[in-house]
Parts: structure tokens; C-alpha cells; sequence
């Protein structure tokens, strides 16, 4: 157990940073002998403190941004895809996450050495509501990788600053995992016990990297998280692959 909430800590660190923190918890919960769908569900059900805390952090960010916009998409999405998990396998699912995370990392890489920028005023553009919404969606079914194709969306979109995006990455994903609870309790697939303790380790790790975001160079962290999200598609490459 204590190796879980190790995990999970971890985890809360990278999902406040980049995203993917479904990397670390995932395949700890499926060698506990976890289901595929358990473990997506209880994972995606624990993480909620994490972007709690991380978004906290963050929150002053968004003052004066289209906060009622992103609560319809981050609900809707997140209760929609969650809804989507307890009707389908999610091992069928799991084929298309690495080429979807390559694609979503190498998108953004394009963005950053475009002389347009990836960042911009923090307007919701038409254009933002289906991008955002599928977001997610992604995150409520599955979530792995979710900061890195947020952050890849908005690059597209130049919706906000570098730290702006990273507010509504937070923001989004808090939204779309809090959604996740209420639909993965009605259907019985979380282990609670396993839950309760990777949500303390996401909680205080939320907080670490909260308070790092503030420092680091923006184009910095961005780069990172291309580098992560290549290397987290070649995880999953091999792992459903493999």
C-alpha cells in the first residue's frame, strides 16, 4: 500500500506539470490485480484532490476568464466519457491512446516553433467549445495523458497565456474527474480502499506542483511536456503492443 501511495504522489506532481499522472497509478492498480475498467475508474476517481490542489494554486489566473463556458465543458465532457467507460471495454480503447497521445505531442511540438506562438488572448473562441469538449471527454473514459492533449489543444487554439493554459488544464481536468465520481460510484467500479489512499498522495503532490509551475520557463515546461508526451506514447506502445 505504501507503494501505491508513493505512486500516487508522484503521479499528483506530473498531472499538475504535464499531465499523465495515469501513467504512474494505472499500472500499479493493474498489478494489484485490479480490472482494466477498476483501475481507470479508481484512478480517475482519485486524482480529483490532486487537481483540486493544483488548481488552487493556480485559480487567480483565470480571474476574469470564461469560467462558466469551462465548467459546462470540463462537467459535460468528464460526465459523458465516464458514462461511455461503463458501457464499453476500455481494452479496446487502449489501442488508440498512444497514437493519439504522438499525435496530440508532436501537434503542440509544431505549435512552439510556429512563428505564431501558442499563446494568445484568453477568449473562448468558437473553435475551442468541440476541441475542449472532446478533451474532456478523453479525460472522463480514460484521462492518460490528458494535461499533455489539453495543453496541445489550447496551443492550437492560442487561447491564453502559457500559464493561463495551464490554469485551465487544471481547471478542465478537476472538472471532468469530479464528473467521473459521481458516475464510476453509481456503477461499482471503483476499489475505494485503493481510491482513498491514492487520493491522499495526488492531494499533496497537486500542491508540489502547483507551487513549481510558478517558477519554471514557461517555453521550458512546454518543451517538456512534448518530450513526456512522446515518451509516455512509447509507453503505451509497448504496453498494449507489445
Amino acid at each position: 500500500m505504501l507503494e501505491l501511495l508513493g505512486w500516487s504522489l508522484l503521479a499528483g506532481v506530473v498531472n499538475a506539470l504535464a499531465g499523465g499522472g495515469l501513467f504512474f497509478t494505472l499500472p500499479a492498480l493493474l498489478g494489484a490485480g485490479i480490472p482494466s475498467t477498476g483501475a481507470v475508474a479508481t484512478a480517475s476517481v482519485a486524482s480529483w484532490p490532486g487537481y483540486v490542489s493544483a488548481f488552487w494554486g493556480m485559480r487567480k489566473r483565470l480571474r476574469g476568464g470564461p469560467l462558466l463556458a469551462l465548467t459546462l465543458i470540463g462537467l459535460a465532457g468528464g460526465g459523458l466519457g465516464a458514462f461511455a467507460l461503463t458501457r464499453f471495454q476500455a481494452d479496446n480503447f487502449n489501442y488508440l491512446v498512444p497514437w493519439l497521445l504522438l499525435g496530440v505531442s508532436l501537434l503542440y511540438g509544431r505549435q512552439l516553433l510556429s512563428s505564431k506562438g501558442f499563446e494568445g488572448p484568453l477568449l473562448m473562441k468558437p473553435a475551442a467549445w468541440p476541441a475542449l469538449l472532446g478533451g474532456s471527454f478523453y479525460g472522463g473514459f480514460f484521462g492518460g495523458g490528458l494535461g499533455v492533449l489539453l495543453m496541445a489543444l489550447m496551443g492550437q487554439l492560442r487561447m491564453g497565456s502559457s500559464l493561463q493554459q495551464h490554469a485551465i488544464k487544471l481547471y478542465l481536468s478537476m472538472l471532468a474527474s469530479g464528473a467521473t465520481i459521481v458516475v464510476y460510484s453509481v456503477s461499482g467500479l471503483v476499489y475505494w480502499h485503493e481510491a482513498l489512499l491514492l487520493a491522499l498522495g495526488y492531494l499533496l503532490g497537486g500542491k508540489l506542483g502547483a507551487r513549481v509551475l510558478e517558477w519554471i520557463k514557461p517555453r521550458l515546461l512546454a518543451w517538456g511536456i512534448v518530450a513526456f508526451g512522446v515518451a509516455l506514447s512509447g509507453y503505451y506502445f509497448i504496453r498494449f503492443y507489445g
